[in-house]
């Protein structure tokens, strides 16, 4: 059988998803089609002939199409079959983010699914159980409660770093705990030094918050401490934003011995860092966090989103004591206080080690996908690391960055061009980050890939001569 777009026979994998059986191909189905597996337009297999393939009845079958139908995700049409649909049929708002019919996405992170809707009942059941237990009559203090900041210092201790409760902020995920960071402690019109390569977010937030970036020179270790020497003379910056452990893009790993260098500069310049783990929080193997090294003036940023789920937006903000008070503030100013449930939810994954049993899959997920993407990335200049949700493709001279994506995307595939990660108007490196999802089949891996390998060996289409 030969779908609509062309993808063939496809048939899923329901063993390792938990759960009733119709539950289990229900998020098979969901997780093919966010994965470009199943791209959009693609026909289904008849109810019937999936149901003998898997085991099952018919009924079981049913009523995993009748859920996706539900969430908009599939179209049934009578003597035709159960489509894959384009976004544009639906008529209420779609679960899957706006894109190109068949695009294997490479741009944005997707964590896998097996297990972890079953993780998540159970903490949102503890939460439930709890909410009699909960102030819900009035506003959560700023910091968020203390049984909350008590399980994001057990979360941040995961990294090495020893942390008491109240020095913990909770937060509603990691860029809202970057928008208060830069918030608290770089005023309007002053300059926020960072790596020359960074975070895209970080770019955004500067722009909205109107504070000047000043790009430092980074190497295969992340930030050059003469660079950063020089950064702070040229420009007067009192605070640094980086990322030592697996930098996003370039996946860069600071060593120890750099990471007690950058805390000595802090010192002698007297700098605010904010040190990012957003990225890489499911880590446990790793150097210590630069905080360690300057406990008194490193404000360090820990989340869910990539080592247990992006549906739980929750983080959490180490900070100095003399800054901590600052930092409550300003989050109350900006929104009150976060809701308590997902943090209590959070809390209770933290708590039962659910959370870290997701963290370690992930991981051992990501190397998996690692390893096949070098082996099908021979002869490309490739930074990674087995932890990085991504992988940063060095572009052959005869492609600029940006004219290769869009290239990309017009062949079927996204990808982040090295413009989305420079700042301070310093010239974009011919290079791209693409997103190495542990939720992604390796076949998708390997499709999005050949095409990629194959159009860096061509040359880009000549532009229109402006005269």
């Amino acid at each position: 059988m030969t779908d609509a777009a062309g993808a063939g026979v496809w048939t899923p994998d329901i063993s390792k998803f938990e759960g009733p059986r119709y539950l289990a191909l229900a998020s098979a189905i969901a997780e093919a089609i966010d994965s470009g597996e199943l791209p959009l337009g693609a026909q289904l297999p008849p109810q019937r002939d999936l149901a003998e393939q898997l085991g099952v009845t018919v009924g079981t079958v049913g009523r995993a199409y009748n859920i996706m139908k539900r969430r908009q995700l599939v179209s049934g049409e009578v003597g035709r079959g159960t489509f894959v649909c384009r976004g544009v049929e639906a008529t209420i708002p779609n679960y899957l983010p706006e894109r190109m019919p068949g695009t294997i996405d490479f741009a944005c992170y997707r964590s896998p699914v097996a297990g972890l809707s079953e993780e998540l009942a159970k903490a949102m059941a503890h939460a439930t159980a709890r909410a009699a237990l909960m102030p819900l009559h009035k506003y959560p203090p700023a910091e968020g409660l203390l049984t909350h900041r008590t399980a994001g210092a057990q979360w941040i201790r995961r990294s090495g770093l020893q942390v008491t409760p109240d020095r913990v902020v909770a937060c509603g995920g990691g860029q809202q705990a970057l928008l208060v960071a830069i918030s608290a402690t770089v005023g309007p019109g002053e300059t926020l030094l960072s790596e020359a390569l960074t975070y895209s977010g970080v770019n955004s937030l500067g722009a909205l918050l109107g504070r000047r970036l000043a790009p430092v020179a980074i190497d295969c270790e992340g930030i050059v401490p003469e660079a950063l020497e020089e950064a702070v003379a040229a420009t007067g910056g009192r605070c640094l934003y980086l990322q030592p452990t697996v930098h996003n893009p370039t996946a860069a790993m600071m060593s120890e011995k750099r990471r007690q260098r950058i805390a000595d500069l802090a010192r002698r310049f007297d700098l605010v860092l904010i040190e990012d783990d957003a990225a890489i929080s499911g880590m446990t193997e790793r150097p210590l966090p630069i905080a360690h090294f300057a406990p008194e003036r490193t404000i360090y940023l820990s989340s869910f989103g990539k080592s247990v789920t992006p549906a739980l937006r929750v983080a959490y903000m180490a900070s100095p004591p003399a800054l901590c008070e600052r930092l409550v503030h300003t989050l109350h100013a900006l929104m009150l206080a976060n809701a308590p449930l997902p943090l209590e939810i959070a809390g209770a994954m933290i708590a039962d080690g659910s959370a870290d049993a997701i963290a370690r899959h992930n991981l051992a997920e990501l190397r998996a996908r690692h390893e096949a993407a070098l082996k099908l990335l021979e002869g490309w200049k490739v930074s990674s690391h087995p932890a990085a949700f991504f992988q940063w493709l060095h572009l052959p001279a005869h492609w600029r960055a940006a004219e290769f994506c869009e290239a990309a995307h017009r062949e079927g595939v996204s990808v982040v061009p090295s413009e989305n990660f420079t700042i301070g108007g310093a010239t974009p490196p011919r290079a791209f980050r693409i997103s190495v999802n542990p939720a992604q089949k390796t076949s998708v891996l390997a499709k999005g890939l050949d095409i990629l390998t194959r159009l860096a060996r061509e040359r880009p289409q000549p532009r229109m001569a402006v005269v």
